[in-house]
């Protein structure tokens, strides 16, 4: 089985079990304060994990030098930084004019438009993947549209989840608009982690390194919005009354997420990774049957099963083909 596989899946696992800890940090600081903490601490526990790398680079290369291999890090982890503040403050945004689910079932459209993306950039994407692409935005819809389907209600997670809102499924709002442009924003992001993690990268990429100063330019992009946006969000007690949910949500969700799915996406192609990424919103449903014993609709276990179908369509080739 490709390596790859269980990583992304892992990551998706991660992110989907995360929901909690955002909302709970969201209760009490904004969007731009919430990020610039928790991309903070990401960065931070990220430069830690590096040291014994660097000693061992040391040891093993003659001519190695930390400050010429981190400069060869900062273009590519500018660019990251760029798409991934601009998913992440764009999502944020969008869910304050839009329902969650609705906004959720916009943003999954990164798997669609990776593989178009692709095409751009001279990548051949087989039917097969087309055809999985196709699958998976049918699972998500269900999922995320459930109950504007069947009319039923479920607990609280599943609503936050689902969003099942008093909002209509249908219709477009500004809010939509800002959403797929979070989707345009990611699938960009996962095209840059492709390019600069890719396997057969001479040198090859320091994941660890790339994923700590992208972190740490959001952090101190989002530290200087949120002092002049939100300067009453940026208190001592703020951030101990959201210690558990920061904690997570930065070195768990953030972190170890987003560096895993640059591990992840080091052996597997960009159209695969964001299918499998995608199983996020099953992971969440998961999360609420797990941790709130919530029952599920029917129409949501069927968009599960169609996701899980989706995914081991496009995975059961099973050898990696960088495109």
């Amino acid at each position: 089985m490709n390596k790859g596989i269980p990583i992304l899946l892992l990551t998706a696992a991660i992110w989907g079990f995360s929901l909690v800890s955002q909302q709970a940090g969201m209760a009490l600081m904004g969007p731009w304060s919430f990020t610039a903490v928790r991309c903070t601490l990401a960065g931070l526990v990220l430069l830690l994990i590096m040291v014994p790398g660097e000693k061992k680079k040391k040891r093993e290369i003659a001519d190695y030098s930390f400050w010429n291999d981190t400069k060869r890090t900062l273009f590519p982890s500018f660019v990251c930084f760029v798409f991934l503040e601009l998913t992440i403050m764009e999502q944020q945004f969008g869910l304050l004019y839009t329902g969650v689910g609705k906004g959720a079932f916009i943003t999954a459209f990164y798997i669609f438009l990776t593989p178009l993306i692709g095409l751009f950039l001279r990548q051949k994407v087989s039917r097969k993947k087309w055809i999985s692409v196709a699958v998976a935005l049918a699972g998500l819809f269900l999922i995320t549209a459930a109950g504007s389907i069947t009319g039923e209600s479920t607990g609280a997670f599943s609503q936050a989840v689902a969003g099942h809102s008093s909002q209509t499924f249908l219709g477009l709002n500004k809010g939509d608009i800002i959403m797929f442009f979070a989707a345009i924003a990611y699938a960009l992001y996962i095209h840059a982690v492709d390019r600069y993690t890719e396997e057969e990268r001479k040198p090859k990429m320091d994941i660890v390194k790339l994923s700590a100063i992208q972190f740490i330019m959001i952090g101190i992009f989002s530290w200087i919005v949120a002092v002049i946006a939100e300067p009453g969000d940026i208190t001592w007690a703020n951030c101990t009354g959201s210690w558990l949910a920061i904690l997570y949500a930065g070195v768990i969700s953030a972190g170890g997420g987003f560096t895993l799915q640059m591990v992840g996406q080091r052996y597997m192609d960009p159209t695969t990774s964001s299918i499998i990424l995608s199983s996020e919103t099953v992971f969440s449903m998961l999360a609420g049957w797990i941790c709130f014993h919530e029952i599920l609709t029917w129409v949501e276990y069927m968009g599960c099963a169609i996701m899980v179908i989706a995914i081991a369509m496009a995975v059961i080739p099973g050898k990696k083909q960088k495109q």
